[in-house]
């Protein structure tokens, strides 16, 4: 002991407490690392990183319009977007062809899809004359109307101008002769154009009565 105490020292005691220091802070230093690469990072870390993140934004695309995206998951309004799994609605989704709705209603008579081509009200002899007169209840697929004209008693011919239908079908517009309706019958004379004759349905006789004229 008493050789000890002769070889302690300050510089000896100064010295071994810097040789402690050094080694206990670099034993800190060690615990410190600088990550530059996923290969250092547990695969569950990364996998739980990428669902969190993906949640926030899904909530994100729930509450800000996108105007413009290559690809959402989730978007509750999108007027552009190449992929879509789920939005609310879409700038064109509520028309076809840059079309709306209400455009598939019009006058066309191209349509093969069971679009009405015209149909006419023909009143009775009244306000009648042997030359053509427009039809005030009327319509065509050509955008122009109808006309008619009264040739003799029961005898009528209507025509739609530019309508390229041949077929028609005709009835009586009965009124206040109900039930006891009179009978009509229909000749087409080219596109557009048709000749009716009403007969009465108890003498079988031609005779003046309105009659309606649906052209399908």
């Amino acid at each position: 002991m008493r050789a000890l105490r002769r070889n302690l020292t300050y510089a000896n005691v100064t010295a071994t407490l810097a040789l402690v220091f050094a080694m206990s802070g670099g034993a800190l230093a060690a615990k410190h690392y600088l990550v530059n690469s996923t290969k250092q990072i547990n695969p569950k870390v990364i996998k739980s990183l990428e669902t969190t993140d993906r949640k926030v934004f899904a909530q994100l695309a729930k509450s800000v319009p996108v105007s413009s995206a290559i690809s959402a998951e989730l978007a509750n309004s999108a007027t552009t977007a190449s992929h879509a799994e789920s939005a609310g609605t879409a700038g064109n989704a509520l028309s076809l062809g840059e079309v709306p709705a209400s455009g598939y209603t019009r006058s066309e008579c191209n349509s093969q899809t069971g679009q009405v081509k015209g149909f006419a009200l023909v009143p009775a002899s009244g306000g009648f004359s042997h030359t053509f007169t427009t039809l005030a209840t009327a319509y065509s697929c050509s955008g122009r109307g109808a006309e008619g004209r009264r040739i003799e008693v029961g005898e009528y011919e209507v025509r739609f101008p530019g309508n390229p239908e041949v077929v028609a079908l005709a009835t009586a517009d009965a009124g206040a002769s109900m039930p006891n309706a009179d009978t009509v019958a229909v000749k087409g004379e080219g596109p557009g154009m048709w000749r009716v004759t009403v007969y009465d349905v108890a003498t079988h006789e031609p005779v003046d009565d309105a009659f309606e004229l649906l052209v399908p």
